[in-house]
């Protein structure tokens, strides 16, 4: 019986040995010197959870304070590992001996012992063992294989194969071959797995379809009463920004360099900020006490948890920034019922959650689906021809618009052009158009390359047909064609941007921001008066200056238009506004659709 007590202490001993391996914080002795947000940045944790756990702990703690740091690898539901995972160092052995003898990586074993990117090994330590091993090169290559044959069709080398039978057979260009697989530079080798070409699925699932049709359906919802600006004399808006000055860098510049070319953030920071100070003055001038305080978050998550440290936001009504992507959830998360105002358009911006969260700029999908609402309305027997880059993505995308484009009772058959060797030479383009009818041509990529060759192609086709080109957007990749050449080729697309010169408001804010700052105000200094304006114009509108009053309303403002709505209870805000737009021969830009009217 004592035997058996025994051992079952040992196994107590052994198991809470083990366990504490498992806890949720992790002690730690200050060395001289140490701040706390240095400490947070080797442990990889925040700041302030460190501050949490120690109250009355100051940000230069004193030599030998004891203090809790969070254990990122302690998860609630993590079961008690077995003995078997752990490792009891033994003297002369080393990082990389341990790693081998248990088939891990170094980083592994840092990851799951934090002690030893501080303390290094020590004879006697407790290490525990991750479950997860390196993985063979044989284990790599098959899994790598298994990635590629859900894009390209593969094939295995086998004795006798020849450059010429692969391209016979599989109907493919040498140059292509190499272009799939570099390791060909070297030849054929027995046994090497090749890519040969990437497959186009042409039954596309109805899910992909359905989703196109959303924002479609929505558009049709659209109602068309307008915001009216109709301030409460007297109110005040207590506004914070969070824009990325970067002055810690930048105050070793000189001017010069300062505000060059290459310098587009700085430039674009600084556009923004002028515009949105036009807008501030222009409601002080109504009679709206806004008390402004601008913060430098750089580009950077300690920069951002610093201020919330500080506690510069509690008083906020507003926030405009951050401006990089990545910190708008972290932002929206701390502030909770304040809105966050995310100023530009960003790719990413579709994974924002956050109920509070403002995205000022139309999603690209909207566009997309005006377009092709469009196209299917007006549609009666022209030839459809679809353009796109060389990803495959955009061939699916292609193929799912087609499908679409069929619903329409007219549109029977759908021709596609993507480049071969990145190139649309002219005999295959003019192959792919009707050149005896009309030709109706969308562009669905915004490549500048495809752009400027299909523009080139449809101004000289043989016979001279009738053309009209469609694309989502007028982006970057129009810059350098001819307005001439668009209005002549009836180029329809969409936009959430427009600018009316012929109202006085806008003839008097170019005024007055040249007046102000001796130059004309970018698009960039348009969009920061816009923005900045139509969010405050409708919080000082409400008695409460809620944002939510108003914002379901659309409105039209400098050149960007806002028209806030919900996909999701709990979820962000989002822009839809958005306006059809067509060149007509006089240059003039024509209003096909305004804001969803029919």
């Amino acid at each position: 019986m004592k035997k058996i007590i025994l051992f079952f202490g040992i196994c107590l001993f052994t198991i809470s040995s083990i366990c504490a391996q498992q806890k949720k914080y992790i002690t730690y002795t200050v060395k001289k010197g140490e701040s706390i947000r240095k400490i947070a940045k080797r442990y990889d944790v925040k700041s302030k959870d460190i501050s949490r756990l120690n109250p009355g702990v100051k940000r230069r703690p004193k030599i030998n304070t004891v203090i809790l740091i969070p254990n990122v690898n302690y998860k609630e539901d993590k079961v008690f590992i077995t003995p078997s995972q752990i490792h009891v160092v033994q003297p002369k052995e080393t990082l990389f001996g341990i790693a081998k003898k248990y088939n891990v990586s170094i980083d592994a074993l840092k990851g799951a012992n934090p002690t030893l990117r501080i303390d290094g090994l020590k004879i006697g330590m407790f290490l525990e063992i991750p479950n997860n091993k390196l993985v063979t090169k044989e284990e790599l290559l098959e899994n790598q294989i298994k990635k590629w044959a859900e894009i390209y069709e593969l094939h295995t080398v086998v004795k006798d194969d020849t450059f010429y039978n692969l391209t016979r057979n599989y109907k493919v260009t040498k140059a292509q071959l190499k272009d799939l697989n570099p390791p060909l530079i070297d030849g054929l080798k027995l046994g090497m797995v090749l890519k040969i070409k990437e497959k186009v699925k042409e039954e596309l699932s109805k899910t992909l379809i359905e989703e196109l049709l959303v924002v479609e359906k929505e558009l049709d919802s659209i109602s068309v009463e307008m915001f009216a600006d109709s301030i409460v004399y007297g109110s005040t808006i207590n506004v914070g920004m969070i824009l990325p000055f970067k002055f810690t860098k930048n105050d070793t510049l000189t001017k010069e360099e300062l505000f060059d070319n290459r310098a587009s953030l700085v430039n674009a920071v600084t556009d923004f900020y002028l515009g949105a100070e036009m807008a501030i003055d222009s409601l002080r001038k109504q009679g709206v006490t806004i008390n402004l305080d601008v913060f430098d978050s750089e580009k950077s998550r300690d920069s951002i948890q610093e201020l919330f440290d500080l506690k510069v936001f509690e008083d906020k009504n507003v926030v405009f920034g951050p401006i990089f992507n990545q910190f708008a959830n972290m932002v929206a998360t701390e502030l909770k019922d304040i809105p966050v105002i995310y100023p530009f358009y960003s790719s990413k911006q579709k994974s924002f959650y956050k109920g509070n969260l403002v995205k000022t700029a139309t999603e690209k999908e909207y566009y997309e689906n005006l377009v092709i609402k469009h196209f299917k309305e007006t549609h009666i027997n022209e030839h459809v021809l679809i353009v796109g880059d060389k990803k495959i993505t955009t061939k699916k995308k292609m193929l799912a618009i087609a499908e679409n484009l069929k619903q329409s009772d007219s549109i029977n058959e759908v021709s596609f052009l993507q480049p071969e060797d990145n190139y649309i030479d002219r005999e295959r383009f003019v192959a792919a158009v009707d050149t005896l009818g009309v030709n109706w041509v969308l562009l669905v990529t915004n490549d500048n390359g495809v752009t400027s060759e299909v523009v080139n192609n449809l101004k000289s086709l043989p016979n001279d047909p009738k053309v009209k080109l469609f694309a989502f957007e007028k982006g970057s990749n129009f810059d350098k064609v001819d307005n001439n050449t668009l209005a002549a080729i009836d180029f329809t697309y969409a936009s959430s941007t427009l600018l009316n010169d012929s109202i006085p408001e806008v003839s008097y804010f170019f005024n007055q921001y040249l007046k102000k700052n001796n130059t004309y105000p970018s698009k960039r200094a348009v969009r920061g008066f816009d923005v900045v304006y139509d969010v405050l114009v409708r919080m000082a509108s409400d008695k409460d200056n809620s944002f939510k009053a108003s914002y379901k309303l659309p409105s039209k403002r400098i050149e960007n238009s806002f028209f806030y709505d919900k996909k999701l209870l709990g979820g962000p805000s989002y822009n839809k506004a958005i306006y059809l737009l067509k060149y007509n021969e006089d240059l003039s830009i024509e209003i096909l659709k305004k804001l969803g009217r029919k």
